[in-house]
């Protein structure tokens, strides 16, 4: 997740592209062409127990986690909006949901009480925590000084 391998069209090698650089444009480090490195995901990711240091915990970008649950009828809800805060935040964020009853040692650790509930994690760390559904305007006008 935080490196990118993309190929020049000029000269055909090989360029590594940092997470934080996404969307961004660069040149070849061989040939100096002008290189359009892809924008990263502009959908929400889903993580679990197994995976979540490797995709949130070691992120280069900010990653707003959603703790959720499928019998949650807030966080159905808030699906639409993660998904278009995902879009909103492509090269700058990352957008997770983690269900809480299928992970439950990640939802433990975070000692999440209810769902919906959401966790920025920037350089490692847990930087913020809202909780409740709310509008898309809030959600981004809560995670915006994390990004």
């Amino acid at each position: 997740m935080d490196n990118t391998t993309i190929r020049c069209t000029s000269c055909g090698s090989l360029n590594r592209v940092p997470a934080d650089k996404a969307g961004m444009i660069g040149k070849c480090g061989s040939c100096g062409a002008r290189l359009e490195t892809p924008a990263g995901p502009a959908h929400v990711v889903v993580v679990g127990d197994s995976d979540f240091n490797n995709a949130v915990m070691s992120s280069s970008l900010p990653v707003i986690v959603e703790f959720w649950a499928p019998a949650c009828g807030h966080c159905i809800r808030m699906e639409p909006i993660l998904d278009a805060l995902a879009g909103e935040l492509t090269g700058r964020a990352t957008v997770a949901k983690l269900d809480v009853s299928m992970n439950p040692r990640t939802a433990g650790f975070f000692e999440i009480r209810g769902t919906p509930s959401f966790v920025v994690i920037k350089e490692g760390r847990e930087a913020a925590r809202f909780i409740g559904a709310m509008q898309k305007e809030e959600l981004a006008s809560k995670v915006r000084p994390y990004v």
